[in-house]
C-alpha cells in the first residue's frame, strides 16, 4: 500500500499520455499503474496531470542596486512559482557591490532558508569586482552545489570584460560547471544611450534603441566564439528575437555546446507596447527589451523544433514606483529594468504552446522543466517516473482566466500580461508528494522547500582551442 495515490488522471509521461495512477512514497514516485491502492489519495478526474515545472531563471530578495529593492523574497516568490505549477525555482545568489561569488552565495543561502514554499537551487554570479580568485571560487560553487555561473555582458557594476569570460569559461570548462550569459554589447549601448539623452530621447520607447537587437546579435556571436575557444557549456539566457537565435543555430550547427533560452514577454509582447502612454509602457520594460512579430514567429520555431531549450520567467520583481519615480519624468535611463512572470511562465506555456498544438507534448514537458533539469543536474525533477520527486501539478484544462495583478502571489504590483486570457491552469501542485496548493487555494503554508545541491547536468565533451589541431584541416 502506498502512502498516496493521484489517480484517474490523464498522465503526461516521457512517452507520452497515459490514463494511469501515481503511487507515491515518502517524497518519491515509486509506482505507475492502474488499480494502485493508497492510504490517502487525490482524485485526479479531468485534470491533466504534469511534472511540477522548473523555473531556472529568476530573481528573488536580491542585494540593492541603485537605491531599488526587489519586492518579492523567498516567501512570496516562491508561492507564486507555486500557485503557476512550478516546484523548484533556482535564482541567482547576486553579489552586492564588491561582493564575492561565494559571499553572495551565503547571503542567498541565508535569505532563502526557512522561507521556500518550494525547491530552490542557486545560481553564481561573477562581476568584475568578484575578486581575482577566479579559478577557485569557480571550483568551490561547484563543490558547494552551485554548478552554474552567470555573466553579464551589460550593466554598471556587473559587464566583465572579454578576458574576465574567458577566464570565468575556463574554470567552468575544468570544474565541469554551466556559464549562463546575458549577451548585450556593452560599450554601444553606452555610446547609443548617450546620444539619445543628449537630444531628449528618453522616453520609454527609446529603450529598445539603445538596446537594439544588432547589439544582442554581437554579444551573443561573440559569447559563442568564446565558448568554442574555451570548450565551455554555454546558455544565452533571454534570447529575445530571431537574431541571436539565429547566432545560436549557427553555433550548434558548429557543434558548440550552446543552449538558447528564452522567456514568455518576448513571445506575446513588441516593441510598440513601449510607445504606449508612460503608466502603460512601464509595464514593459526589461531588458533585452521586446522585439517584432517576425521575431515572435521565429522564436515559437524555436521552441518547437528545439533549437531553443529553456524557458524561464527571468522573474525580476521591481514595482511599478520603481519604473516611475514621482520626483522626476518617465525616463528609460532611470527605470528599473525587469518584469514579473514567475506565477505567469508555465501557464502561458500551458496555453499558448501545448492547447494550441504549437508544441508537442515532449516539447512542452522539455520546456516546463525536463530540459533544466537535465542541464543544470537536477536529476529527481521534472518528471514522472519512478524514483523522481513526487512534484506533481494537476491542470485544469479548459479553464479559462485572465491574468490580473491583483489576483497574484507576487508582490508586484503590475502584470506585464495584464488582461491576458489563457486556458488551463493549475488546480493542485504537489511538492514531493505534500499537497501545497489544492483547488486553487493555498493547501499548506509550511515553507518547506529545500535547498537542491546540484552535480553537473551534463558531461562535458569539447576541447578548448589549444588542444585541438586546427591547422590540419585542409
Amino acid at each position: 500500500m502506498h502512502d498516496l495515490v493521484v489517480r484517474n488522471g490523464r498522465v503526461a509521461l516521457d512517452g507520452g499520455w497515459a490514463e494511469c495512477d501515481i503511487g507515491i512514497d515518502s517524497d518519491r514516485i515509486t509506482a505507475l499503474g492502474s488499480g494502485l491502492v493508497g492510504r490517502a489519495h487525490i482524485d485526479a478526474s479531468g485534470t491533466w496531470v504534469m511534472p511540477g515545472g522548473i523555473d531556472a531563471h529568476c530573481h528573488l530578495d536580491q542585494p540593492n542596486w541603485g537605491g531599488v529593492d526587489t519586492a518579492d523574497d523567498f516567501t512570496s516568490g516562491s508561492r507564486a512559482a507555486a500557485f503557476g505549477g512550478t516546484t523548484t525555482i533556482v535564482p541567482f545568489a547576486m553579489p552586492g557591490p564588491g561582493m564575492t561569488a561565494l559571499a553572495a552565495l551565503d547571503r542567498s543561502l541565508d535569505r532563502a532558508n526557512g522561507r521556500s514554499l518550494v525547491d530552490y537551487g542557486l545560481h553564481g554570479v561573477m562581476t568584475q569586482d568578484t575578486g581575482a580568485d577566479i579559478k577557485a571560487q569557480t571550483e568551490r560553487l561547484a563543490v558547494r552545489g552551485v554548478p552554474s555561473v552567470k555573466l553579464f555582458m551589460t550593466y554598471t557594476g556587473f559587464a566583465v570584460s572579454d578576458d574576465l569570460m574567458l577566464r570565468v569559461m575556463d574554470a567552468a570548462h575544468e570544474a565541469g560547471a554551466v556559464v549562463m550569459v546575458h549577451a548585450e554589447n556593452d560599450a554601444a549601448i553606452r555610446r547609443t544611450t548617450a546620444r539619445l539623452a543628449a537630444s531628449d530621447r528618453t522616453g520609454f520607447r527609446y529603450h529598445a534603441v539603445a538596446h537594439a537587437e544588432i547589439l544582442e546579435r554581437e554579444a551573443t556571436h561573440r559569447a559563442i566564439t568564446l565558448a568554442e575557444v574555451t570548450g565551455a557549456r554555454l546558455v544565452i539566457v533571454h534570447v529575445s528575437g530571431h537574431q541571436a537565435a539565429d547566432e545560436v543555430r549557427r553555433g550548434q550547427m558548429r557543434g558548440i555546446d550552446v543552449v538558447a533560452e528564452t522567456c514568455p514577454q518576448y513571445l506575446l509582447l513588441t516593441a510598440a507596447d513601449l510607445a504606449s502612454a508612460p503608466d502603460e509602457a512601464a509595464r514593459f520594460i526589461f531588458t533585452p527589451p521586446p522585439r517584432s512579430r517576425a521575431g515572435q514567429a521565429a522564436l515559437w520555431d524555436g521552441l518547437a523544433d528545439g533549437l531553443i531549450g529553456l524557458w524561464s520567467s527571468d522573474h525580476s520583481p521591481y514595482r511599478l514606483s520603481d519604473k516611475l519615480p514621482a520626483d522626476r519624468p518617465p525616463s528609460f535611463l532611470t527605470a528599473a529594468n525587469g518584469v514579473p512572470g514567475l506565477e505567469t511562465r508555465l501557464p502561458i506555456l500551458f496555453s499558448e504552446g501545448l492547447v494550441t498544438n504549437r508544441l508537442t507534448l515532449s516539447r512542452y514537458l522539455a520546456l516546463a522543466g525536463g530540459e533544466a533539469a537535465r542541464l543544470y543536474g537536477l536529476d529527481r525533477k521534472g518528471r514522472i517516473a519512478p524514483g523522481f520527486d513526487a512534484d506533481l501539478v494537476l491542470w485544469n484544462p479548459d479553464r479559462r482566466w485572465q491574468v490580473r495583478a491583483a489576483e497574484q502571489q507576487s508582490a508586484v504590483d503590475f502584470s506585464p500580461f495584464e488582461g491576458l486570457w489563457l486556458t488551463g491552469r493549475p488546480r493542485d501542485v504537489l511538492l514531493r508528494g505534500r499537497l501545497i496548493v489544492s483547488n486553487g487555494v493555498l493547501h499548506d503554508a509550511n515553507p518547506g522547500g529545500r535547498f537542491l545541491s546540484r552535480m553537473s547536468g551534463v558531461p562535458r565533451h569539447r576541447h578548448p582551442l589549444e588542444e585541438t589541431t586546427p591547422w590540419l584541416d585542409g
